[in-house]
């Protein structure tokens, strides 16, 4: 038991996991987001809730991040159907990659969210 815990002590980290930035984090996930729009196209059952798109009467609503970064003035975008929601999302990822303060207030939101859940995480072991 005791070289299991210092195995375990010896490989803790609470660095960057993967050595991702908040921005390559970001893109994966909206890479991710393409990805289930293709899967929901071929019609997989998959899990709505952690979709960044939905469907209602005139097609689908899109927002950019779990959150809903504000991009070219708005938070939520039209589609008219799943083609079109892969293109919002590609350009989505173009005007971040253009836009040096969206991608400062994505970093900011990472960061702020990985300290409310560390506080969390804190009170939980108390």
């Amino acid at each position: 038991m005791a070289n299991a815990l210092e195995l375990l002590k010896s490989s803790a980290t609470t660095g960057v996991v993967g050595g991702q930035s908040p921005l390559e984090i970001f893109y994966s996930k909206l890479d991710a987001q393409v990805k289930l729009a293709g899967e929901v196209k071929e019609g997989k059952q998959i899990n709505t809730r952690s979709l960044w798109f939905r469907k209602d009467a005139q097609g689908y609503v899109v927002r950019i991040g779990r959150n809903a970064f504000e991009i070219a003035g708005s938070k939520l975008f039209r589609a008219k159907d799943l083609d079109e929601v892969v293109a919002l999302l590609k350009a989505a990822k173009e005007a971040i990659g253009a836009d040096e303060k969206l991608q400062a207030a994505i970093a900011k939101h990472s960061a702020e969210r990985s300290a409310r859940l560390k506080a969390g995480r804190a009170k939980k072991a108390k």
